[in-house]
């Protein structure tokens, strides 16, 4: 009789480990598909060169799996972030709190000294924008998008080296208000709200428009902000 029992446990233990192993095969197969599936909507095209590029950027991602259910890559995150891309300077910048994200958007973007100390420059190349995000995304889940027209970042690119002031960025002229010193002695610059596109949520996927975003905003301000720059050189 012990026998008996004993050989029933032994044969449920064992029925238990099969579905045990099958359940982790078919977790396995779920996660390759969607792998191939992501890989296949990021790019189609990407040359054996590419592909180990991506391949060592994932080595480097502790947690490489959040990569796959990451929303930035998705159809309409992408649309949002890259529509105007042809025809614009694309940058993004990553926060932790929406109310944050939400301020941008009223107030305009604040950067210390160098715009690009926080703000990432991003094109159509995927593979660029997915090591960027990799290596920014622990920074917070909202992607403030700030987009200049290449009309206006010309314009006054060119003022800038007209007037002998190539040391200094397009960026610190759109600013809507003078330039200030904080508690370090940074300087600070709080560049238009206009050129805040909105910000993704690149957890969840989503999307909040900035009602006043205008990629080709241009104002007398930012000709003032010429006019102190060479008044600064000069001195």
């Amino acid at each position: 009789m012990t026998l008996e029992i004993l050989l029933i446990i032994a044969i449920i233990l064992l029925l238990g480990y099969i579905i045990f192993l099958n359940i982790r095969i078919a977790k396995k197969n779920l996660f390759i598909e969607s792998t191939v599936r992501r890989l296949s909507g990021i790019e189609q095209s990407w040359s054996p060169g590419e592909m180990m590029r991506f391949l060592s950027e994932i080595k480097k991602v502790s947690h490489y799996s959040s990569f796959f259910t990451d929303k930035l890559f998705e159809e309409k995150p992408m649309g949002f972030l890259l529509e105007d891309e042809k025809n614009s300077k694309i940058y993004i910048h990553y926060t932790k709190e929406e109310a944050d994200a939400r301020n941008i958007i009223r107030e305009g973007f604040r950067f210390a000294d160098s715009f690009y100390k926080t703000a990432l420059p991003v094109t159509h190349d995927r593979l660029d924008l997915l090591i960027k995000h990799n290596g920014r995304k622990s920074f917070g889940d909202y992607i403030v998008i700030i987009c200049i027209s290449e009309k206006i970042f010309r314009h006054y690119s060119g003022e800038l080296e007209k007037n002998g002031l190539k040391g200094l960025a397009v960026e610190n002229v759109l600013t809507v208000m003078l330039p200030s010193r904080n508690e370090n002695g940074d300087i600070i610059y709080q560049l238009s709200n206009r050129f805040v596109k909105g910000f993704i949520n690149h957890q969840t996927g989503e999307i909040t428009v900035n009602q006043e975003y205008n990629p080709l905003y241009d104002s007398d301000i930012f000709t003032q902000n010429l006019n102190i720059l060479k008044k600064r050189a000069a001195s």
